[in-house]
């Protein structure tokens, strides 16, 4: 099975999370800060080497009502560019309420930062992709 690499896109933070060798597993990695941590596309590529990464997973941030505002525009730039700079095929998905979801998954723990929010909600995304691809869905 493929590795797949996912990303909770956010203008200042990007959470990271891997599926394990098996493709079955989300895994919570890091979250990139823009600024603090050099190049995400370095980072990227770093990540696709050492893990042998097949597949790119983009949470797309839609409304509730399944709109695309600013932010899901910005995911599917951001999409574009891992896509043009590494590759690799770039799948977009739903990300409604993954972040709080990973709120959820955090709270009562001594070390929920806000950045182990967005690496918590990248493997929450990845889950539910990798869900759908077990369940027979897209791939």
């Amino acid at each position: 099975m493929p590795v797949h690499l996912a990303f909770d896109y956010g203008l200042r933070r990007i959470g990271l999370a891997a599926s394990d060798e098996r493709g079955t597993l989300a895994l919570a990695l890091e979250t990139h800060v823009e600024g603090r941590d050099g190049s995400v596309v370095a980072r990227v590529r770093e990540l696709i080497a050492l893990r042998g990464v097949e597949t790119l997973v983009v949470g797309l941030p839609l409304t509730a009502d399944g709109r695309e505002g600013d932010l899901a525009a910005a995911a599917r730039r951001f999409a574009a560019i891992l896509e043009r700079e590494t590759g690799l095929p770039v799948v977009l998905w739903d990300e409604r309420y993954s972040s709080a979801e990973a709120d959820r998954w955090l709270k009562g723990t001594r070390t929920g930062t806000r950045e182990d929010r967005d690496a918590v909600a990248a493997a929450i995304i990845l889950q539910s992709y990798l869900d759908s691809l077990a369940a027979g869905g897209r791939s």
